[in-house]
C-alpha cells in the first residue's frame, strides 16, 4: 500500500500491459491486431490503456485500431488523443446513434437487419455520413448477436455496393476457452461456409484472446485480444504465467487493525466465522464497496506484509461494504502493513476461481473510490516518502 493513499489503490502496470500485448503479437505473427479496451479497460482505466497502445513501447506491434462499447467509452478515447480506428462493437441502435458515430469517426459493428436498413437509408440521405469501414458481423453458433447466414450475405451485399466502404467479416466465438469441445470448429465451419461466398480482398476477424492462444486456424486477418492483455488468463486449466502473461492489476490495501479472539469468538456480520482456538485477525479497509467481492468464502486466498515479505494467509468471514477480516494468527503483523488483494504475487484467476466467477467481473467490478494508479509513479512517491 502506498504511503498516504488510505483505504485502497489499484496499482496499474503499464509495462506489463505491453508485454501481454507482445505475447497476443508473437501468437498472431504477421497479422493485426484490435485490442479490446471495453469496460474502462476491463477495469484499469481507458486511458492508461491507450497510453500505452499510443507509446513507443509497443512501436513495431501492427495496431488496426481498438475496439469499445459504447459512444461514451470512444468520445473519452477521441479527447484522449487516440486517432487510430475505434470499432463499436455493439454498433448503434438509433439514428442519432448512428450519426454520434460518424462525428467521432467510428467502425461500427453491423449484427442485424434493421442496422443495415438504418444505415442505407442514412447514406442515402447524406451519402457523407457514410464510415470508412463497417465491421459485418455473423452468427456462427453463439446466437447472441449477428446475422444468420442469408440476411449476412444480403446486408454483405448491399454494403458492399456502397462505394468507400470496406467491410471487415466478423464472428465470435462461444466456446474458444473450452479446449475439448468441439464449438470452435463448428463455428469456425460456418465462418468458412460464409467467407467461400464473398471476395477475398475483405479482411477477416474471428479469434479474441482464447482463439487467439489455443486455435491458430482461427487468427485470419484480425484478432481481438481481450483478457489477456489484463494478464488473465481465458482458460481455467491454464495459468497465465504459463502463457507469459503478467498481472497489470494489483489490487491494495492494508491492515487497520488487529485483535485477539479466544476460541468461540464469531467475526463479523452474521458470525459466520467462529474461531476453534485463540487467534488473530487483520481488519483490512477494503470491501464490496471498493469492488471486492462480496461472496468472497472464508479462505479466499490473501497475501498481507510482515518484516520478511509478504505472505500467504486467508479471509475469513463476511466481506463487509468497507472492510474484510484476515488471519493473521503468529505472522508478527503490525498495523498499517500492506495487503495484496490480487495482482503481483496473487493471481487474479485463483481470487476469481475462489468466488465462483471469472477474473473479467474483479477487475470490471472495482469502484470508482478505488484510485487507479501507474505503477511508476508509485514507485516514484514511494521513493519520495
Amino acid at each position: 500500500m502506498t504511503p498516504g493513499r488510505g483505504r485502497a489503490v489499484a496499482e496499474i502496470d503499464t509495462s506489463a500491459f505491453a508485454s501481454n500485448l507482445a505475447v497476443a503479437a508473437s501468437r498472431h505473427a504477421g497479422a493485426r491486431l484490435l485490442p479490446v479496451i471495453k469496460a474502462n479497460g476491463y477495469g484499469h482505466e481507458l486511458e492508461f490503456v491507450a497510453s500505452v497502445l499510443m507509446s513507443d513501447e509497443v512501436r513495431g506491434i501492427p495496431l488496426t485500431g481498438c475496439a469499445v462499447a459504447s459512444l461514451v467509452e470512444a468520445e473519452k478515447l477521441r479527447a484522449y488523443g487516440w486517432q487510430l480506428p475505434i470499432v463499436l462493437l455493439p454498433g448503434f441502435v438509433t439514428e442519432d446513434e448512428l450519426y454520434q458515430a460518424h462525428e467521432l469517426r467510428l467502425d461500427p459493428v453491423v449484427h442485424s437487419a434493421y442496422q443495415a436498413r438504418l444505415l442505407l437509408a442514412a447514406i442515402a440521405a447524406d451519402d457523407s455520413c457514410k464510415p470508412k469501414r463497417v465491421w459485418l458481423k455473423a452468427n456462427t453458433g453463439m446466437h447472441r448477436l449477428g446475422l444468420n447466414e442469408s440476411d449476412w450475405l444480403a446486408a454483405f451485399r448491399s454494403i458492399s455496393a456502397v462505394p468507400g466502404i470496406e467491410v471487415v467479416v466478423m464472428s465470435h466465438l462461444a466456446g474458444a476457452d473450452d479446449l475439448d469441445s468441439p464449438a470452435t470448429r463448428q463455428q469456425q465451419a460456418l465462418f468458412e461456409g460464409l467467407l467461400a461466398q464473398v471476395p477475398t480482398k475483405n479482411s477477416r476477424s474471428l479469434a479474441a484472446s482464447g482463439g487467439l492462444l489455443a486455435w491458430p486456424t482461427t487468427h485470419y486477418d484480425i484478432a481481438r485480444p481481450g483478457i489477456m492483455l489484463y494478464g488473465s488468463s481465458p482458460f481455467a486449466e491454464r495459468s497465465a504465467a504459463s502463457i507469459g502473461l503478467k498481472p497489470v492489476m494489483t489490487l491494495r490495501s492494508r491492515l487497520i487493525a488487529i485483535n485477539a479472539l479466544s476460541k468461540g469468538d464469531a467475526v463479523g456480520y452474521g458470525g459466520t466465522f467462529v474461531a476453534s482456538a485463540a487467534m488473530q485477525i487483520g481488519v483490512v479497509s477494503i470491501g464490496y464497496g471498493d469492488g471486492y467481492p462480496r461472496k468472497a468464502p472464508t479462505g479466499t486466498p490473501v497475501l498481507v506484509q510482515t518484516p520478511t515479505g509478504f505472505v500467504r494467509t486467508r479471509l475469513i468471514g463476511r466481506v463487509s461494504m468497507d472492510m474484510i477480516t484476515i488471519d493473521v494468527t503468529g505472522l508478527n503483523c503490525a498495523v498499517n502493513a500492506g495487503v495484496v488483494l490480487w495482482g503481483e504475487g496473487l493471481p487474479a484467476d485463483e481470487i476469481a476461481a475462489a468466488c465462483g466467477t471469472i477474473a473479467y467481473e474483479l477487475f470490471c467490478q472495482v469502484t470508482p473510490r478505488v484510485p487507479r494508479l501507474v505503477s511508476a509513479f508509485l514507485k516514484q512517491e514511494a521513493e519520495r516518502s
